[in-house]
């Protein structure tokens, strides 16, 4: 391997990956908009909601690999305090959501989702790292 080729010119073996997982998640982002849209409140609202945030953020980070990824630096990927910021938000938006309708199980569902969500923030950046 040449150690003095251009990072642009490398660029494109790995373009192709990021624009399908970028389009997947993007068409899957605006299915989970369009399931909250139907369903106009509940789970299904929330949820899709929810969904439709985690696709928009996906796409920014993997916008965010390929200007990286352009000027030759290493990503790191998100910060730890991000992944714990936004697993505490959303175990608290579930919490405050099943406190309506189950009351006794509102503290478990907050954390459980909280940290289903900071593992799934963990395997998007192992994701992003390792299509490096």
């Amino acid at each position: 391997m040449d150690q003095n080729r251009n990072p642009l010119s490398s660029h494109g073996d790995s373009m192709p990956g990021s624009f399908v997982w970028s389009g997947a998640v993007g068409i899957m982002g605006l299915v989970g908009l369009f399931v909250a849209a139907r369903a106009g409140h509940g789970i299904a609202y929330d949820g899709g909601l929810v969904f439709f945030a985690f696709a928009v953020l996906f796409i920014f980070l993997m916008i965010k690999r390929g200007y990286d990824k352009a000027e030759g630096q290493l990503s790191g990927g998100l910060p730890l305090f991000v992944r714990v910021a936004v697993a505490v938000a959303i175990g608290y938006l579930l919490h405050g959501i099943s406190a309506a309708s189950a009351p006794d199980q509102a503290m478990l569902v907050g954390v459980v989702s909280a940290v289903v969500v900071f593992a799934l923030l963990a395997i998007v950046d192992r994701i992003a790292i390792r299509a490096q």
